[in-house]
């Protein structure tokens, strides 16, 4: 099981390797516990400093699963628990390069 410090790592790490022309800022105290992932929330420095919404990333939140796989942003078209409990249930479809949109043929 993940602990909510190694989620933070990840997290980090994960946005690290996507090289994005902002600056990552986690937010421990708007982050969640969800009984199979963690949620961190993150914003941009830009963002932050201006206010400015361009400068800010689409999507703020990283879904942290607790059995080690990868960290993934969520479904922007679903509230984060509408999916996790979802993926919890098993009724969201994973293939081989990843999860899938529902109602979608990756194929």
């Amino acid at each position: 099981m993940v602990t909510q410090d190694e989620a933070f790592v990840s997290a980090r790490e994960f946005l690290a390797r996507l090289g994005t022309d902002y600056t990552p800022v986690l937010q421990p105290e708007d982050s969640y516990e969800h009984p199979i992932a963690w949620l961190v929330v993150f914003d941009s420095q830009e963002h932050l400093d201006t206010g400015d919404l361009m400068r800010a990333p689409f999507t703020r939140l990283l879904v942290v699963p607790k059995d080690g796989s990868g960290v993934h942003f969520p479904p922007t078209y679903l509230r984060p628990e509408v999916y996790l409990e979802e993926l919890a249930a098993g009724e969201w479809p994973e293939g081989p390069l990843g999860r899938y949109k529902r109602g979608v043929d990756q194929g």
